[in-house]
């Protein structure tokens, strides 16, 4: 398969699309430009609210708010009148560790995770968040915790550890919070790229962006075989999410960022927003309760 454009844009790391399906529009965030984009396929309209620092991912909550983890906080936004509303920092994650992917879990939990910005190994940790607010770790040891999945029966997680080239899955419960008994799903360390953010179907199988690879792959985790490929014209592709009027469309994001200026003349799209009709379905985006 390959993927078309669906949107060019100068984004210089575009993550974590979420698929609103109240509104009819794919929500992302360009991490570096400090921005989240709120997109309508239909009009091919894209408006932009820039913020104070880094925004890393965005999750929806059950009214017109949205719960957005920045480079050290977690913010209620308010759609309606743009009012943002501090309700987590981590004042003491320094100066080279940040947020990076988040996602709900079927329990109506948010999970995210940090990374180190120098490439230093086994610093970052995966954090759960609860209805009131309280957030505690469920594991350490990671250096670029990405790739948030849940399989329709929410009795195994997905979690990528982008420098390890692999994708681990563990078993999950309302009663989850700390991850234990990992079992590695697949290997990737033999392709080209490295796994970023993923996202699921409703046949349980992972769609996983691969950062230097120029493609999102479909792995079945029962097989533990890559089964699909999409194509695109840009090196660095982040993540993806299914949304559409059928949830059969695969929305792609990409990146400038980490694409030299002489490979980046080659590259005019890089950070542009992608597309692919994959023919199954995804599963919905579950809010966060707060």
């Amino acid at each position: 398969m390959e993927a078309k454009l669906e949107r060019k844009y100068a984004g210089q790391l575009l993550e974590g699309p979420l698929w609103d399906e109240e509104r009819n529009r794919l929500l992302c965030v360009d991490i570096l430009n400090n921005k989240l984009i709120n997109y309508d396929p239909s009009s091919q309209a894209l408006h932009d609210i820039e913020f104070p620092s880094n925004v890393t991912s965005v999750v929806k909550v059950k009214d017109s708010r949205l719960l957005l983890s920045t480079r050290n906080q977690l913010i209620l936004f308010d759609k309606s009148n743009e009012a943002s509303k501090e309700i987590i920092s981590l004042a003491d994650l320094g100066k080279t560790m940040r947020f990076n992917d988040g996602k709900c879990d079927p329990f109506n939990r948010f999970w995210v995770g940090t990374m180190s910005e120098d490439g230093a190994r086994g610093k970052a940790n995966l954090y759960v968040v609860y209805e009131n607010g309280e957030m505690k770790k469920a594991k350490d040891g990671l250096s670029i915790s990405n790739g948030l999945a849940w399989n329709q029966a929410a009795d195994t997680m997905f979690i990528i550890d982008t420098p390890t080239n692999q994708i681990m899955s563990y078993p999950f419960s309302k009663e989850t919070t700390e991850l234990k008994e990992e079992r590695v799903v697949i290997d990737l360390n033999d392709i080209e790229g490295s796994p970023d953010g993923m996202t699921i179907d409703v046949n349980d199988r992972l769609w996983v962006a691969l950062w230097g690879g120029s493609r999102v792959i479909c792995v079945d985790p029962n097989l533990g075989k890559i089964v699909e490929s999409i194509t695109l014209p840009v090196s660095n592709v982040t993540s993806c999410a299914f949304g559409g009027a059928n949830m059969q469309t695969l929305y792609i994001t990409t990146a400038r960022e980490g694409v030299e200026s002489d490979k980046l003349k080659m590259e005019p799209l890089a950070g542009s927003l992608f597309s692919c009709q994959v023919g199954v379905q995804g599963l919905t985006s579950i809010p966060y309760v707060y």
